[in-house]
């Protein structure tokens, strides 16, 4: 009975000796996957500042996980609000419809178009403006201050284009 109860305690001990292998060898892994400690340090030391380490990282890693959700979602509402203008011109004999369709940030006055529709020999009729969500929506309808020269649709296109864009 007592050569079976050795060699247990001999398959313990190797056991045991296997086990502390592999753990050092967790723990040369460990220390090589984190930053250098500065002095040597104890098994616990080290876990502890290993598991500290750690949790730096997971706070840090969700602040930075907010931030980029903000910037996504900065990215997103900026996107949505830069609509490209669309600029459409209708002559109608004497009378010139100017439809403009932008996003509510533009970058000019409407103010600019009257101003270019008068310098080529427009007199406004009416100008309206609706908006359509995230969209505004312009008209501007003009009649030729002399109907017979009329209204040069090209410039006006041009001069318009220029200003938007």
């Amino acid at each position: 009975m007592e050569s079976g109860s050795q060699s247990t305690r001999i398959n313990r001990c190797l056991i045991e000796r296997e086990r502390r292998r592999h753990m050092k060898a967790l723990f040369t892994k460990l220390s090589t996957l984190l930053p250098r400690k500065p002095t040597k340090m104890s098994v616990p030391e080290m876990v502890d500042r290993e598991i500290a380490y750690v949790k730096e990282l997971q706070t840090r890693m969700e602040r930075y996980e907010g931030m980029k959700m903000k910037l996504e979602a900065a990215y997103e509402v900026r996107k949505r609000r830069m609509i490209r203008p669309v600029l459409s011109i209708r002559d109608l004999g004497s009378n010139l419809e100017v439809n403009l369709i932008t996003g509510l940030n533009m970058g000019f006055a409407l103010s600019d178009f009257i101003h270019i529709l008068q310098e080529e020999g427009a007199d406004i009729i009416s100008a309206t403006c609706h908006h359509v969500g995230d969209r505004a929506i312009y008209t501007i309808l003009s009649q030729a201050i002399y109907p017979r020269i009329g209204i040069a649709t090209s410039s006006v296109h041009e001069r318009l284009k220029s200003l938007i864009c």
